[in-house]
This record gives structure tokens, C-alpha cells and sequence, in this order.
């Protein structure tokens, strides 16, 4: 025991920067691989064609967008607006800046953990949270969007615990301006501010009730408008439009689906076959380079790790909750167990929430600051030598974690991208860059969805690219049928399609061609542009008319 503990009481730092190195590392590591996804860059949308913006503010001649969805807000827009000032669109300064993201709640979480239950439990929660796959991969690849919210989450959970501990207002105010901006942000992330309330009125009801004093009231409720209040205006300009658009009960049948998602999120398992290709993929390439060898190198010796072993590591905690019922970490275990349980039952039952990652993810990284508690509470009780199985115990699932992120890594390297997150879009778009050096203005049209956004942040908005497949979505009025007519009809447009097998819309390719056919067009290939692995994803093409008879 005297060897163990002193690396947690006297250099946790040491721990810390490792931890964070290797998310770092495992990050900028997978960023190459994928391409850009549609709704990854979504925030973009309103800085190329500030009309698409979901709700807007006119201050003078500025157009200023305030939300990209009914429940998503333009705070990241605003953000991006600024990098894109300074650093061309790329992967790497769209990907770069929500990794530092995914850092900085580490590092909050760390704050938080160390703070109310110690050095012990916080690097065990660090070890476990840095090292997860899903929290790694949904704070790089950010579809979701869930890296801001992670990331304001934990500064107001950090701020409202000094609050706590202080007694000065000024840290719940700030705390609670931050969970206004999260809000607005994300209106989901009602779901764990919700399972923090819960959580803290069943854990401490007594403490809880004697902090509501109407000081301390009146400042977090002014804060918190004060963050949201680009949200509360939209929803007073449409009357409660977020949650009208929003809130309705899931259907039975999908409750099985949402409890898959659940564990494959624990499991690390969720993102194969949505991100990255696996073992089995068709047209699998040799590693490229030393690194990729590495990747290699380690799956040949450890074998296939398509997950990792958390969901055994979460088991293993709740057993560790029970034994720890008369000890003072119950209260504090009761309060996460809660608000991971509120949080997920909201998503859980509401229609089209919680059968994705990207809304899983959200539960994080409660579950882990439960595990950092749960372990080194027990570890406390155990004696002699409970610190020492405290570090094996957490080695082993943290490296559990690691070869399933190498996994993920030697499968990018070998079988590639997935679906929509195809790295073809980055051949897609230097080929349209060849094809508008000829001229500029040449009209580009998408049939299908998943590559506008990405194709035209890789442009940086200087390319003219609409939907040239929105009206065949239903059948066509007259004045469908006159826009599509317009579009296809224009000479100088470039076409840009799925191949058949890459379609995200089942049989929109089909319903094109038969719509451009009936109209007296035909369609001319110019070119089929292709992964990294050489497997045909993109089409570009030209619509002639049929000569008539």
C-alpha cells in the first residue's frame, strides 16, 4: 500500500497529464481518417447562407443567427466564425478545436471528482472517461453536437460546487449562466441539469432546501435566462416551439432499440459500421505507415476488440454501491446513480432520442465519476492492499478501453470509413475544385443527403451547391415540378450522386433518373471518384436532352 498510494496523494499530476496525453494522442490519431459528415459541420450552414439559419436576429444589416434547429442554437457557428477567420475549413481546424473541447472536461471532470471525493477516486475517473471510446470518438467526430455540451455542463457543475463550498454567489451565477448557454446550445441538456435536480433533492434534501434562499434563487434564475436567452426569445417569438416540436412519447416497439444502444455505447461497440468499417469490410488495404504498422502490429498480438469490458466495469460499480450503503460516498453515489438514471429514462422515453450515441453520450461522464467513487471507496475499506487492486482493477479497464480505440484505429487504417463518413468527400471536393477553375460559377447539385454541408465548408462557401433531389421527396406540384424542371434544365450544372450501393436515401438515384428521364434528359458520367480503399462512392455527371426524332 505505501508504494501505491503516495502516486495518488503526492503526484496526481502525473496522472493527469497522462490521461490527457493519451486522449490527445488517440485523437489527433483518428481525425485523418474520416471524412466530414453532414451534420458534423451543420453549424456551417448559416455562415455560407445565413437565410438557412432556423431563427435569426436583424441588428442593422447583420443578419446574426440564434438557432440552427428548434432545439440546437448557433453557439457553435459563432464559435467556428471565429476559427474560420483565422484558419481555412479543413478537418483538422474542425476537428482540432472540439478535441481541446473533450480536454477541458477531463480536466473539469477531474476538478469536479477531486474535489468531492478526492485525488484516488479522481484519477481512476480520469483514467476510465479519457481512455472510453465513445466519449473519445464523440468529442472528435462531433455530429452530435455533444462536445459543448459535456464542456458547459461541467464548468457549471465545477462552479456551483465552489459555490458550495465558498458561499460567494458570484461562482453559482456564473454556474448557472454557463448551463444557460449549454441550453442554448442544446435544449437536451435539460436531461442531466434535470438528473443533477433530482439527484441532489433525493441525496440531500435538507442541505438542498436550505440553500434555496431567494438571494441565491434570483441569482441563478437571472443567470441562467441571461445564458438561454437566445433560446427563451425564439420561444416566445414561436411560442414553445422546442418542446412542441420535440416531446413526444417514444413508441414500445423502439424501447428494445434504445436499450441496444445503451449497452453498445457502455461496450464501445456502437460507431462500428456507422463511422468505421470493420475487420470484414471488402477492398481492405495494407497499413501505409509506420504508425498505421502499429496499429497492426498490436491487433494481430491482442486479437479483435470490437469492445471493451465497461459494461462489467458498470456492473462491478453498482455492486460496489451496495456494499457501500452506511459509508459517507453513499449520498454523494446515490446522487450520480440518480442523475444518470433521470437523464436516460427522458431519452429513453421520448420518440427519436436515445437509440443513437450521440444522445447516450450525454449520460457521460457521470457514469465514470460514479466508477472513480465506487472503486476507491471499496479500495479505502480493503486495507493493506486496496489501493494496490484499485490500480490493477483500473489498468485493466482502461486498457480494455485502449485496444478497443486501436481497434478503431487499425480498421480506419485497413477497411476505412463508413457510410457517410467516407474520406471520398475529400477526393469529391478537390475534383469540383478542378472542374470550377474552369469556371467559376458552375452550379453544383447534390442528389442525395450527406455531402452539401461538407463539400461546401471544404470550399469555405465559394461554391455554388444546392439540393437538386428536395421535390422528389413527394409527389410534385406544379410549382415543384417548374423548380425541378429550372434546375435540371441548366446547361452549365454539375451533378453529384451516391453510387447506388453508397445511397442514404434507398432508391433516390432511381427516382432521379426516372424524374430527369420523363422530362427528356439524359445522364452523362464524368467521373466516378472513389475512397481510399478504391471503392466507387461518389458519381459526377452532366444531363443532356435526348435528341428528338
Amino acid at each position: 500500500m505505501s508504494a501505491v498510494k503516495p502516486f495518488f496523494a503526492s503526484r496526481p499530476w502525473i496522472g493527469v497529464a497522462l490521461c490527457l496525453l493519451i486522449f490527445l494522442l488517440c485523437g489527433l490519431a483518428m481525425i485523418p481518417y474520416p471524412g466530414l459528415h453532414n451534420d458534423e459541420v451543420f453549424f456551417s450552414g448559416p455562415l455560407y447562407e445565413p437565410a438557412v439559419a432556423w431563427f435569426s436576429a436583424d441588428i442593422g444589416s447583420t443578419h446574426v443567427p440564434l438557432m440552427v434547429m428548434s432545439y440546437t442554437g448557433a453557439l457553435k457557428t459563432w464559435i467556428y466564425a471565429g476559427i474560420f477567420h483565422f484558419f481555412l475549413p479543413n478537418k483538422w481546424t474542425v476537428r482540432v478545436p472540439v478535441l481541446l473541447m473533450g480536454m477541458a472536461t477531463l480536466w473539469l471532470t477531474w476538478m469536479f471528482t477531486r474535489r468531492v471525493a478526492g485525488n484516488a477516486a479522481a484519477l481512476v475517473t480520469l483514467g476510465l472517461l479519457a481512455t472510453d471510446t465513445t466519449f473519445l470518438m464523440t468529442n472528435i467526430f462531433d455530429w452530435g453536437p455533444v462536445a459543448l455540451q459535456h464542456l458547459l455542463l461541467l464548468a457549471g457543475l465545477v462552479l456551483v460546487r465552489a459555490w458550495l463550498g465558498t458561499g460567494a454567489t458570484k461562482w453559482l451565477a456564473l454556474g448557472f449562466f454557463f448551463w444557460g448557454v449549454g441550453m442554448w446550445d442544446k435544449a437536451l441538456l435539460v436531461w442531466p441539469l434535470s438528473g443533477l435536480l433530482v439527484g441532489a433533492l433525493v441525496a440531500w434534501p435538507r442541505q438542498f432546501l436550505r440553500h434555496c434562499r431567494p438571494r441565491a434563487l434570483a441569482a441563478a434564475a437571472i443567470s441562467f435566462c441571461l445564458g438561454a436567452a437566445p433560446l427563451i426569445w425564439y420561444n416566445v417569438a414561436r411560442p414553445g416551439e422546442t418542446a412542441r416540436q420535440n416531446t413526444r412519447f417514444s413508441a414500445p416497439e423502439l424501447l428494445p432499440q434504445k436499450l441496444i444502444a445503451l449497452r453498445q455505447g457502455i461496450e464501445g461497440y456502437s460507431l462500428w459500421g456507422y463511422i468505421a468499417n470493420q475487420r470484414t469490410a471488402p477492398a481492405r488495404r495494407e497499413p501505409g505507415t509506420n504508425l498505421e504498422r502499429g496499429y497492426a502490429a498490436i491487433a494481430r498480438a491482442f486479437g479483435t476488440h470490437y469492445s471493451n469490458w465497461m459494461l462489467t466495469a458498470w456492473l462491478l460499480g453498482l455492486g460496489c454501491f451496495g456494499l457501500l450503503f452506511t459509508t459517507p460516498s453513499f449520498r454523494l453515489l446515490l446522487f450520480l446513480l440518480l442523475t444518470t438514471l433521470v437523464a436516460w429514462l427522458q431519452m429513453f422515453l421520448n420518440k427519436d432520442t436515445g437509440a443513437s450515441t450521440h444522445h447516450v453520450v450525454l449520460l457521460w461522464p457521470f457514469p465514470a465519476i460514479f466508477l472513480g467513487i465506487a472503486f476507491s471507496a471499496v479500495a479505502r475499506r480493503a486495507g493493506r492492499n486496496g489501493f494496490r487492486a484499485l490500480v490493477l482493477v483500473t489498468g485493466l479497464f482502461c486498457a480494455g478501453n485502449l485496444l478497443n480505440a486501436n481497434e478503431y484505429l487499425y480498421n480506419f487504417s485497413t477497411s476505412g470509413a463508413s457510410g457517410v463518413w467516407t474520406d471520398a468527400i475529400d477526393r469529391l471536393s478537390a475534383d469540383l475544385a478542378t472542374d470550377l477553375k474552369k469556371d467559376k460559377n458552375t452550379p453544383i447539385g447534390a442528389v442525395d443527403w450527406g455531402f452539401l454541408n461538407g463539400v461546401r465548408l471544404l470550399h469555405d462557401g465559394e461554391i455554388q451547391i444546392s439540393v437538386a433531389s428536395d421535390q422528389l421527396a413527394r409527389p410534385m406540384d406544379s410549382e415543384a415540378q417548374k423548380e425541378f424542371l429550372a434546375m435540371i434544365g441548366d446547361p452549365r450544372r454539375l451533378f453529384v450522386r451516391h453510387t447506388d450501393e453508397y445511397q442514404v436515401f434507398p432508391g433516390i438515384n432511381q427516382r432521379f433518373r426516372s424524374a430527369v428521364t420523363a422530362a427528356g434528359f439524359t445522364e452523362h458520367i464524368e467521373r466516378i471518384v472513389t475512397d481510399s480503399n478504391q471503392r466507387p462512392v461518389f458519381v459526377v455527371f452532366r444531363l443532356l436532352r435526348e435528341k428528338q426524332n
